[in-house]
């Protein structure tokens, strides 16, 4: 069945799916705020301001929300991007009333009790913590620092423990009231529940109005970079880590298909071609290798990353150059673009069977503001042509990169 979206009188968009027969129904709330719209200075608060919300608001006690939508025997969680935050919850269509009352609650009426707010700082301090274990921590952090230098999209969505330790009640509830807004808001279910009843829940729950303006941003990222950069990090591991990083187009740009049918052709399963010419080999030059576009709304990346031992004879950065010079030499099958085609399609498929899953990728595209990306999302892969694959390859390989590595102590 078609989308059907409705706009309420207050300027929340409600986009519906109906799903006869399965009696699961997913309501989800995405909001056009995450870490984009933050400053250096209040980096982390859309993350933080996440895990708050369940602490408490007008209806609901602190860690009665979490209790009460497991009683009706619904899911629910919650994320925060960079472009996005959403909360949703999956639950029988006879208790689905329960999911809009809920998160109604958290994203209108959140209270943000002065106790709660300190108790869950060592909560989100120590998952920033456990960040800093990675041994590949600092090489993603620097590559996000270069690639968007001087925006929103160079700070982590988590952000720092010192800016964590300054919240305040007063700060969250500014955030909040400014960019917890109606008209940032998509309020989007699935599921076997009639249009008419979820219009009627969305008006009753949803259509609620905030006295504060809604706010909005929008940032430039920076040009092209004009030389290849390099950098090497040293730490206690027994194997490196690389990664080849170069800028791609956002996913407003029409090339995002042909840049994941290329990522798929890439690193879709153990076939691919990155397994097939770095490890499915006598002598696997890497322990592990991927290759990926990722989107986000105002920018791109396609990332080739790879570990292997020290002790590891041969280069997997020229055989991956190599890879990359065939790609823009149109060096790729009609038949390996049409299974990487099929298994996209497919996946897409399969994957949107389950209403919790559907519902996302019509959030994020609704949110994001390219509807067309869920509702005709296997065409335009579909669509795609060896030609595409190689225009996109020259387009993005054809600029400088950045190389970072993460290597055992004086091992470069």
């Amino acid at each position: 069945m078609a989308l059907q979206t409705h706009e309420l009188p207050n300027g929340v968009q409600l986009v519906y799916k109906h799903v006869p027969g399965n009696k699961i129904t997913s309501v989800q709330l995405w909001m056009k705020t995450g870490s984009v719209n933050e400053t250096a200075k209040n980096n982390g608060i859309s993350h933080f301001l996440e895990h708050m919300v369940f602490k408490g608001t007008e209806k609901f006690a602190p860690d009665e929300i979490d209790t009460l939508v497991e009683a009706k025997g619904g899911q629910m969680n919650a994320a925060t991007s960079k472009d996005y935050t959403f909360y949703y919850i999956t639950i029988p269509t006879f208790n689905v009333e329960t999911a809009f009352n809920v998160i109604s609650q958290m994203v209108f009426e959140a209270t943000f009790p002065k106790e709660e707010i300190k108790k869950e700082k060592p909560v989100v301090i120590q998952e920033i913590m456990r960040k800093y274990d990675s041994p590949t921590y600092d090489m993603w952090t620097y590559l996000s620092e270069t690639l968007y230098k001087n925006t929103p999209y160079s700070r982590e969505v988590i952000g720092s423990v010192k800016n964590i330790k300054s919240f305040d009640r007063q700060t969250l509830l500014k955030y909040y009231n400014s960019f917890y807004h109606p008209a940032n808001m998509t309020l989007v279910v699935v599921g076997d529940l009639s249009e008419d009843r979820a219009k009627e829940l969305a008006m009753q729950y949803f259509n609620k109005t905030k006295n504060a303006k809604p706010v909005s941003k929008n940032f430039g990222i920076p040009g092209k970079m004009n030389k290849d950069i390099t950098k090497v990090f040293e730490k206690d591991i027994t194997q490196s880590y690389t990664a080849l990083v170069y800028r791609a187009p956002s996913l407003m740009s029409g090339e995002k298909y042909a840049l994941e049918v290329l990522t798929e052709i890439l690193s879709g399963g153990e076939y691919s071609l990155l397994n097939e010419k770095l490890k499915n080999i006598e002598n696997p030059l890497v322990n592990m290798v991927f290759g990926g576009y990722m989107g986000q709304k105002y920018g791109g990346s396609f990332t080739f990353f790879y570990t292997k031992h020290p002790s590891t004879d041969g280069d997997p950065l020229s055989k991956i150059k190599e890879i990359i010079d065939n790609l823009q030499k149109e060096k790729i099958s009609e038949n390996d673009l049409k299974k990487a085609k099929n298994r996209l399609k497919a996946e897409t498929v399969f994957q949107r069977e389950k209403a919790s899953n559907e519902a996302n990728d019509i959030g994020m595209a609704h949110t994001l503001e390219i509807p067309d990306y869920y509702k005709n999302y296997v065409e335009n892969i579909d669509a795609v042509e060896l030609s595409d694959i190689k225009d996109i390859a020259d387009k993005i390989f054809s600029d400088n990169y950045i190389l970072v590595k993460t290597v055992p102590i004086k091992q470069q």
